[in-house]
């Protein structure tokens, strides 16, 4: 994403003499010190994001012969007993 950010004096000094001694770009330097202060926030304030997990699911006896479509809707439908 292209934005114009407009920085206060002794940010844009800091950042600048920080960029140079790592040999960033300023694009690089903003970037990396943005996402610390992120994850600096998120530690701080318990703000993190949750964890995305999928619950396996045992198919045991769902498995069926693939041709078989009537059964497969019929399991689908759950009108199998």
């Amino acid at each position: 994403m292209r934005t114009t950010l407009t920085l206060d004096d002794d940010v844009a000094a800091a950042v600048e003499r920080r960029r140079r001694e790592l040999n960033h770009t300023l694009k690089q330097e903003v970037n990396d010190l943005i996402r610390l202060g992120l994850a600096h926030e998120e530690e701080a304030t318990g703000t993190e994001r949750p964890v995305f997990r999928v619950q396996p699911l045992d198919v045991g006896e769902l498995l069926i012969d693939i041709d078989d479509v009537g059964a497969a809707l019929d399991i689908a439908e759950g009108t199998v007993a």
